[in-house]
Order: C-alpha cells, then sequence, then structure tokens
C-alpha cells in the first residue's frame, strides 16, 4: 500500500511535469518574431504622432538630420527610444503634467528587434496620452508596411523624432538628463567591480571648467573604449561608432547618443558575467554643465581600467 502511494506520489509529480514541459513549449511555438522593418514601421507612426503634436504647437520648422551609416545592433536603437521617452517625459513636463520612470532592461547579450518593437508602443502611448490631455482629437493614418528595412534605419528614424521632439520642448536636452544616464553607467561599473572584487580607491579627476560637448563626446569615446576592451576579452564583438566621432558643432543630443551606446554595451559585460542586476531609474539633477558630465564619465572610465582581466 505504501509503495503504491509513493508510485502514485512520483507519478503525480511527473504528470506536473510534463504539462509544465508542454505549456512552456507552446508558448515558445507561439512567440512571433518582429523584424526591424515591423519596428521601423512603428517609428513611421510615432513620427506622424510628432507630426500632429507640432502642428497643433502651431511649430512650422522641421529637422531633418544627415542619416548615419553604421552596423547597429537593436540594443542599440533600444537605447535611442530611451533617448526619445527622455524627451516626451520633457515635454510632459513642459505641459504641466507628471513625470514618469523610465525602467532599463535586464542585462542581455543581445536584444532583439521584439523589444525594440516594444519601446516604439511605450512611445506611441505616451504620445497619445498627451494627445488626449491636450484635447488634440485628430489620429494618425493607419501604419504601412516595409521591407529590407535595418537596425539602422530604425535608429536614423528615431533620431530624425528625437530632434524633432526638441522643437516641442523649445529647447535641446540639458547635460541634467545626459549626467543622469551617466549615473546609470556609474552603477553599472561599480556592480562590475563588485563582482570581480575589485577594491576601487578611485577618485574623480578635476573638473574641467568650460568644458563644451566636443570634449565631453571626446570622453565618451574613451569610455567606449575601455569598455570595448573587456568585451574583447569575454569574446564580444566589437561595433564601430566612428561614425558618431565629431570635431565640430557637437549638439548635446550627439553626445546623449553615445552615452546610450556606451550604456548598452556595458550590459554586454554584465550579461557575459552573469550579473542580473537592472540599472536603476535615472535620477533628477538640476544645474549640471558639460563639465560636471566630462568630469563623472573620466572618473568612471577610470574605473574599468581597475579591471585588467575579466577572465
Amino acid at each position: 500500500m505504501i509503495c503504491f502511494r509513493v508510485m502514485m506520489k512520483y507519478l503525480v509529480c511527473l504528470v506536473g511535469l510534463l504539462f509544465l514541459y508542454a505549456g512552456t513549449t507552446v508558448a515558445q511555438e507561439m512567440s512571433v518574431f518582429i523584424s526591424p522593418s515591423q519596428a521601423y514601421a512603428e517609428a513611421v507612426q510615432i513620427e506622424k504622432e510628432v507630426e500632429l503634436l507640432l502642428k497643433h504647437f502651431k511649430i512650422s520648422a522641421r529637422i531633418h538630420p544627415k542619416p548615419y551609416k553604421a552596423e547597429l545592433k537593436p540594443r542599440h536603437v533600444f537605447e535611442k527610444a530611451y533617448v526619445v521617452l527622455t524627451k516626451v517625459q520633457i515635454l510632459r513636463e513642459k505641459n504641466g503634467f507628471s513625470r514618469f520612470s523610465i525602467v532599463s532592461l535586464e542585462p542581455k547579450m543581445s536584444v532583439d528587434s521584439e523589444l525594440v518593437y516594444e519601446q516604439a508602443q511605450r512611445i506611441l502611448t505616451e504620445l497619445r496620452i498627451i494627445k488626449t490631455r491636450l484635447g488634440i482629437s485628430a489620429q494618425v493614418s493607419a501604419a504601412k508596411s516595409y521591407s529590407g528595412k535595418r537596425p539602422i534605419d530604425v535608429f536614423n528614424k528615431l533620431h530624425q523624432i528625437s530632434l524633432n521632439i526638441e522643437l516641442l520642448n523649445q529647447e535641446p536636452i540639458s547635460p541634467n538628463h545626459v549626467f543622469a544616464v551617466v549615473m546609470k553607467i556609474d552603477h553599472d561599473v561599480d556592480d562590475i567591480l563588485r563582482q570581480r572584487l575589485v577594491d576601487d580607491q578611485t577618485f574623480p579627476p578635476a573638473k574641467v571648467e568650460g568644458a563644451k560637448p566636443v570634449d565631453t563626446l571626446a570622453s565618451v569615446f574613451a569610455l567606449m573604449g575601455e569598455i570595448q576592451r573587456l568585451q574583447g576579452q569575454v569574446g564580444i564583438g566589437r561595433t564601430d561608432f566612428s561614425a558618431f566621432e565629431q570635431s565640430e558643432d557637437v549638439e548635446p543630443s550627439d553626445v546623449f547618443n553615445m552615452v546610450g551606446m556606451a550604456f548598452a554595451e556595458l550590459q554586454t559585460l554584465k550579461a557575459s558575467l552573469d550579473i542580473t542586476t537592472i540599472a536603476p531609474p535615472a535620477e533628477r539633477f538640476e544645474g549640471k554643465t558639460p563639465a560636471d558630465v566630462q568630469q563623472l564619465i573620466s572618473w568612471v572610465t577610470r574605473k574599468l581600467r581597475l579591471i585588467e582581466q575579466l577572465r
């Protein structure tokens, strides 16, 4: 009798495991692949929503930046969508609406276009909320289908959208917002140092008063160099960001672009080390200057140089 009960207990457990496996398999089979072309179609819908807002505020100017030529990955496009959401948040504040917190993604070796598509949906939702709050009843036309689009195409469309939202905000992205994202990078670097048992006794370098965005951009590339050095040690392929290097006419948005790229690349390092902590939401800062941003970036770079080998 006891043997029968034991056998029945194991049989029930086995059946439960089989159902769990079957449910997982079905869920995986039902997962829909979303291509960069589909993500691009949603970016076009965002562009249409921004156009309605520009017309509502009687803003006639439009920005059509020169497209970047680079081989980017979806993780870089995901971070560009973060930039757009940041500017949407500024737009909310400009119109007297409450701020919201923009969350980050868990560390992953590879971000798929599905996640870019999801981020585009979040942007669309926020823009439609703003339209409703402003009493704008006009609706955009239905989405079109596209083919052959690559991550860089989605990135360039989001970049154009990002700059045109600045027209709505009547100001470029500020050093306060750039500083906030660099603080997220600093948090992640501290996580890596703790995991590698590295004793951090670094201190901030002297602040370079009068630093310009071009100086800050150069410091971001120095930081990226350290990140890519460590990526090479764990077999992570290097992305060529030379298309984003500039020596003149550097705008705050250019710096924000590369800070986002650095954050995206750092996530691959965390994932390779099995660090699962998610960077906290960006804090709010006031009164920051390019010199503050450059100083913090240089400090984070110093911290990464403490790591001689990851493997």
